[in-house]
């Protein structure tokens, strides 16, 4: 993925999910992102949903993984998150 492609879909990624979390960390992501600093966006936002146990679907989780390998940033978060209709254990 080009550097415009990751930039695109971190946008439309935060744009999507952000606003399934909390205020706090809702308002800490859009700065971010507001300042165009997807690598910190990005993962916080991963962070984001880990924390609040927040579910998403396997198509987002994927696109989180792409998103979060092309900057290199670690998938510890990532892979607590659950997707829709699985409980973690």
């Amino acid at each position: 993925m080009d550097v415009h492609e990751y930039l695109r879909r971190s946008a439309l990624a935060v744009e999507r999910l952000a606003p399934r979390i909390g205020p706090t960390y809702r308002e800490m992501i859009l700065t971010a992102a507001q300042a165009g600093a997807w690598d910190i966006a990005v993962p916080d936002l991963v962070g984001a949903l880990s924390e609040e146990d927040v579910a998403i679907t396997t198509a987002e989780k994927e696109e989180l993984r792409l998103l979060m390998v092309h900057t290199g940033a670690p998938l510890t978060y990532l892979v607590k998150i659950r997707t829709v209709g699985h409980r973690s254990t």
